[in-house]
């Protein structure tokens, strides 16, 4: 086996996503309380202080809020950039009894090691000081993960190319968002170019980067008010049908129930 993954849930309530391969689990990111992240791992058959690090993309509280506690609680160590470990406040963060949690400061496209899974940073670009995706790779299976971006630069593309599982934002409709309720400068912000991906652009982003190689493909971070799951899987296989192509296998992350788990 090479990678497997399940989403413990994802979107603006909260993001984590455990990753299993060569002999390491791994936490991406910790956007629930540590009581919710905990349970939830256990729903899904993981003990929580079986994990050997949380890596966190950037310091929006719905990819950070159990981290600190989580780690210090289970003896797990943090993995980030330093500008995110502080900007996030995690270098402040009262150890309340557990003992100091440990941080691992991460360099965007330095790859290292957790187990068997080789962990390589890339920056993307979303209104957070430092915020990144990753890649990671174990026994010839690559997983690429990125949730929060506003467009997809150069850099970005080549992170997530030729994967065998993929871990996408999908935001937003973007009809829906210029219709819905929000107000005009979170609207802005939403669809600006550190705000957040819609619809159409992360299908053709997929379309993209996706290679004969890409089985399977997790729409992430889908707005409870200006999106829909259908929407979301329909324009990614609609994507994938201009171009005359066969789409992954297609799914959309939830953000209240963890998923089954999802190998290559």
């Amino acid at each position: 086996m090479g990678i497997r993954v399940v989403v413990l849930g994802s979107g603006s309530a909260g993001n984590a996503t455990c990753v299993e391969g060569g002999g390491a689990r791994v936490l991406l990111d910790a956007g629930f309380s540590c009581r919710e992240l905990s349970g939830r791992l256990r729903a899904v058959g993981i003990e929580p202080h079986r994990l050997d690090a949380v890596l966190v993309t950037h310091e929006h509280a719905d990819h950070v809020r159990g981290a600190a506690l989580f780690s210090r609680t289970h003896k797990v160590p943090l993995y980030c950039t330093a500008a995110t470990y502080r900007a996030a406040g995690l270098d402040r963060a009262e150890p309340h009894g557990h003992g100091a949690h440990v941080h691992h400061a991460v360099e965007p496209l330095t790859p290292f090691h957790l187990g068997g899974i080789e962990v390589t940073a890339f920056r993307v670009p979303h209104d957070a000081v430092d915020t990144v995706g990753y890649a990671l790779e174990c026994e010839g299976t690559r997983f690429g993960y990125a949730t929060d971006l506003g467009h997809d630069p150069e850099p970005v593309r080549r992170a997530l190319a030729d994967c065998d599982l993929l871990m996408l934002e999908s935001n937003h409709d973007a009809d829906m968002l210029r219709t819905g309720p929000y107000p005009m400068v979170v609207k802005e912000r939403v669809r600006g170019r550190h705000g957040h991906l819609d619809n159409d652009t992360a299908a053709a982003l997929l379309g993209d980067v996706a290679t004969d190689r890409t089985c399977r493909v997790i729409l992430a971070h889908l707005s409870r008010t200006n999106n829909r799951p259908e929407l979301a899987l329909g324009a990614a296989r609609r994507e994938f049908d201009r171009r005359g192509r066969r789409a992954p296998r297609l799914h959309a992350a939830d953000q209240w129930t963890p998923s089954p788990w999802y190998e290559a």
